[in-house]
């Protein structure tokens, strides 16, 4: 069974009384969107890149700034002024000390600006978009990948309970034919080889059922740990022993969630691309400016103020002539990064194709070994029935009843085997088409 488990594991409400309990995989991946946590960490992550795309939007719009002031000139610091300016006969060359000014200066304006034209403005928008897209995309591989962790453990769980139920079945039947095997060789009429072999049976039989319970324990901790959950978990969900049919089950048409990643990164570098070029457009700003200052000798008295408004407007033009050569180099960066993205892309695209086309053929395949292990299981036990009537019946010996009841045990591994690689192609085919 543990070839079982790490298949499985290598293909990588419900409150009552303190228990989570679910029926269906399908609950299971409606549980997991509401609480586990890297579904919900992509989730904010996407919050938040739409917050960032609605805040890039309010760039275009104009800024307007109010503000106010006051200014107490302790020291208004004196000006030499030529004598000769308020006396034509003072000698040139002499200077008069002046004191200009008032003491307290109050003063209140507003300023608006508007970049008009502005590239990179409209740039950052659209890379807001790319980004938010980004995240979109990476949410759903996010959700596809943790689908695949949890619906792995969920049939690990339920492949594992069933093979548990059979080897406890099997105890019963190992240690029956012990018993014959040690009371026919306390009366000397058993060898003690074929006793051994009974023996061995059962421990073999006893250790495998004490594994598969310690396995289970280990899954239930996990699916717990995947689900963000600490109380304890019921899976009332049983396993089919038939071939499984998701409906139209080889039909994919969607684009793998890997691809959609690598699609909305390709945009992402188009649009980094189309705003390093615009470095070389010219920007266009309009501003509006309006200050009012009051100057006077008494603070707080604004009966003698000097009243000094200011008002003006003026347009802007900005137009990038030579910066190094330093935006001829970034935008030689991005187009290395734009071909990058694009050949993972495509790299991308073929690999996606071709597992898809493998999931196909795994399901193909799992549904066509499964058929066949299951009729030779059914023969098999068949078999054993007879050898067992045999047996009782005094037509053969202990020894041949061992190797019929082996020969069960080894079918039984491989029927197992079949069913959890049928599941394996079912879920992860199932869980692709839901993307």
């Amino acid at each position: 069974m543990k070839t079982i488990i790490l298949a499985l594991l290598g293909f990588t409400s419900f409150n009552a009384m303190g228990q989570v309990q679910f029926g269906s995989l399908q609950e299971v991946l409606a549980y997991a969107d509401k609480n586990a946590i890297s579904i919900q960490s992509a989730l904010h992550q996407e919050q938040i890149a739409t917050v960032k795309n609605k805040a890039s939007k309010t760039a275009l719009l104009p800024t307007l700034i109010a503000s106010a002031g006051f200014n107490d000139n302790i020291t208004l610091q004196p000006t030499l002024v030529p004598a000769n300016l308020f006396n034509p006969a003072a000698p040139e060359g002499t200077f008069n000390e002046y004191t200009f000014g008032k003491r307290y200066v109050y003063n209140a304006g507003i300023q608006a600006n508007w970049d008009v034209i502005n590239f990179q403005k409209w740039f950052d928008i659209k890379i807001s978009q790319a980004a938010s897209l980004l995240n979109q995309a990476n949410t759903i591989n996010t959700k596809y990948q943790v689908y695949n962790q949890l619906a792995q453990t969920y049939f690990s769980i339920l492949l594992t309970e069933k093979y548990l139920k059979i080897s406890k079945e099997n105890i019963v039947t190992a240690d029956n034919i012990y018993q014959i095997a040690k009371d026919k060789y306390d009366i000397g009429i058993f060898t003690e080889e074929n006793l051994n072999r009974s023996k061995i049976q059962l421990v073999q039989a006893n250790q495998q059922v004490s594994s598969l319970e310690s396995s289970l324990e280990q899954l239930y901790n996990q699916l717990q740990s995947q689900l963000n959950i600490d109380e304890p978990l019921i899976l009332k969900d049983e396993l089919l022993d038939k071939e499984m049919d998701t409906g139209n089950a080889l039909v994919i048409t969607t684009s793998h969630p890997e691809v959609l990643v690598q699609e909305a990164q390709v945009q992402l570098s188009e649009k980094l691309l189309a705003q390093t070029k615009s470095l070389h457009y010219p920007t266009l700003t309009l501003g509006y400016q309006y200050n009012y200052n009051w100057a006077t000798d008494k603070m707080t008295d604004f009966s003698e103020a000097n009243n000094l408004p200011q008002q003006f407007w003026g347009l802007k033009l900005s137009v990038p002539i030579f910066n190094g050569l330093s935006t001829k180099s970034k935008i030689k960066q991005s187009k290395i990064q734009l071909e990058q993205e694009q050949m993972v892309l495509d790299s991308k695209k073929l690999v996606a194709k071709k597992d898809d086309d493998n999931l196909q053929i795994q399901y193909r395949q799992g549904a066509e070994d499964f058929r066949k292990q299951e009729e030779v299981l059914q023969l098999q036990n068949k078999n054993d029935t007879h050898s067992k009537n045999r047996y009782d019946s005094g037509i053969i010996g202990l020894d041949e009843r061992l190797d019929k009841f082996k020969d069960l045990l080894e079918v039984q591994n491989q029927y197992m085997q079949s069913l959890s690689n049928q599941y394996i192609s079912y879920y992860k085919l199932y869980i692709r088409k839901q993307f």
